[in-house]
């Protein structure tokens, strides 16, 4: 086996000779900026630097809780009832509603299932009223499918909205 002593006693030479920086004083520079007077900003500097932009508050001025009134903006008008905004808010929340409603009824068809399987008879699965399916599974079955339904049409209204470029917002509210 071969030591190689000299390349080990020239890097530990080279690091015991070169300087520490944490020993070293503070430079001129750093001198310099810690012997610069102090600046104190009073309520005019704040002024002139906010009137050039140079600065911004988070407080309410006086001047800017004074509402100007809006214009009367005439309402726009649209070619097309595919590049209505509004429209697509309508047909969204439309579609969200009844798919509320069909979920809803699912839930309950399916807790009612649960229970009835449990042996629990209340409110259990109401007989003299109309079903969707022949069996009770299977009006879950077409209950889940009708959930689906407005699902994928709530879907196409989205990805025409997206290709009539309307914001993805609208459809949210």
């Amino acid at each position: 086996m071969r030591i190689y002593s000299f390349p080990l006693a020239a890097v530990l030479a080279l690091a015991i000779a070169s300087p520490s920086r944490a020993a070293e004083k503070p430079r001129p520079a750093q001198a310099a900026q810690s012997k610069q007077a102090k600046k104190v900003w009073t309520d005019d500097d704040m002024d002139q630097l906010r009137a050039r932009g140079l600065i911004t508050t988070f407080s309410v001025t006086p001047e800017t809780t004074e509402q100007v009134p809006a214009a009367p903006s005439e309402p726009t008008t649209y070619t097309s009832r595919l590049e209505d905004p509004e429209w697509y808010a309508q047909q969204a929340s439309d579609l969200e509603a009844e798919l509320d409603k069909r979920a809803a009824a699912l839930r309950d068809a399916q807790a009612n299932l649960a229970q009835a399987a449990k042996g629990i008879t209340q409110p259990g699965i109401a007989m003299d009223k109309k079903n969707p399916g022949v069996t009770p599974e299977a009006g879950l079955d077409a209950l889940q499918a009708q959930v689906l339904e407005i699902q994928n049409q709530l879907d196409e209204l989205s990805d025409l909205a997206r290709q009539n470029n309307i914001p993805p917002g609208v459809l949210r509210s």
